[in-house]
């Protein structure tokens, strides 16, 4: 007996997870994002210790790798690279003559406000087909899901 076409399975529509496609917008942002910020001639790594410094004020390597939570040995190439393109200084800390106290620059802040408008553009042009209502949504609910894993984690 022949089934008629009508009849035959249809391929199955797969839907993918949460995961899945939360993963795929956060790959489509940062790689805008990525795009942005080289042509401001920094990386995420570079915005990340120049929102942290300006959030915080001067410091000491090891509070800034303390803070934005990495290995302080790590974070000598991102502060070489800052300070050799004038975004941060490091000076003696007057308290301690042993270590180095961080401190953004001028310059550090103006490429920050830069940064800080390419990561924008880059949310905006992935996400732009939001309403401002959807945009908060979603905002406020990836925000409770980020501060309850760190609440498990306990970071």
């Amino acid at each position: 007996m022949v089934v008629p076409r009508s009849r035959q399975s249809q391929p199955k529509t797969v839907e993918p997870t949460t995961g899945f496609l939360l993963v795929r917008i956060a790959e489509a942002i940062d790689r805008r994002f990525v795009e942005l910020l080289a042509a401001l001639g920094i990386r995420p790594r570079h915005l990340h210790v120049l929102r942290y410094l300006e959030a915080h004020g001067p410091m000491s390597q090891q509070d800034l790798a303390t803070g934005i939570r990495v290995d302080s040995g790590n974070l000598v190439d991102t502060l070489d690279d800052l300070q050799r393109d004038g975004l941060i200084r490091r000076e003696i800390d007057p308290a301690d003559r042993r270590r180095r106290q961080l401190e953004l620059t001028p310059s550090g802040t103006r490429r920050l406000r830069k940064g800080i408008a390419a990561s924008e553009q880059a949310e905006a042009e992935i996400l732009g087909g939001l309403s401002p209502q959807e945009s908060d949504a979603l905002r406020a609910t990836a925000q409770r899901v980020y501060r309850q894993l760190r609440e498990r984690s306990g970071r």
